[in-house]
């Protein structure tokens, strides 16, 4: 008996990183210093259809031709940089407000920009982890864990 167990790590990877990315963000949004700036739906939803997506390819992944994995990667990868734009782009102000005008500043500012700073990273690490999966799903399509029972003798 030949038992296989597929390993994604890339993509669960991406997927935890991209969902604490997108939990952080709607914390900053929505609590302490940037309370009343609100949450934009699509940073929101972006990154979590796009955990979605990375989740189906893993789930899939015997069930769906090739072409189809590749275009739901991409997608994926698509959908987390959308949300890691927009995420960027609401903090630039806050960033400029602590480092280029150092001058009394509230510490929930810095604080803000902190978590914030955790929640780009978080989305960096996941978008990285999807260009390592889509370089190396070519080369081995899972990796494979064989085990062989022993005949009883």
């Amino acid at each position: 008996m030949v038992t296989t167990l597929r390993l994604h790590i890339p993509e669960f990877v991406a997927a935890l990183a991209a969902a604490v990315g997108t939990i952080l963000y709607v914390v900053t949004s929505a609590t302490g210093y940037l309370a009343g700036q609100g949450v934009s739906v699509i940073a929101v939803s972006s990154g979590i259809i796009g955990i979605l997506v990375v989740m189906m390819t893993v789930f899939l992944d015997t069930r769906l031709q090739q072409w189809a994995l590749d275009a739901m990667l991409i997608a994926s990868e698509i959908l987390f940089i959308v949300g890691f734009a927009y995420f960027v782009m609401q903090r630039v102000r806050l960033a400029a407000d602590i480092y280029f005008i150092p001058v009394n500043y509230p510490q929930a500012e810095q604080v803000a920009l902190n978590i914030s700073l955790i929640g780009v990273a978080c989305y960096f690490v996941a978008i990285v982890a999807l260009i390592v999966r889509a370089f190396s799903r070519h080369q081995e399509r899972h990796v494979a864990l064989e085990v062989e029972m022993a005949a009883s003798a």
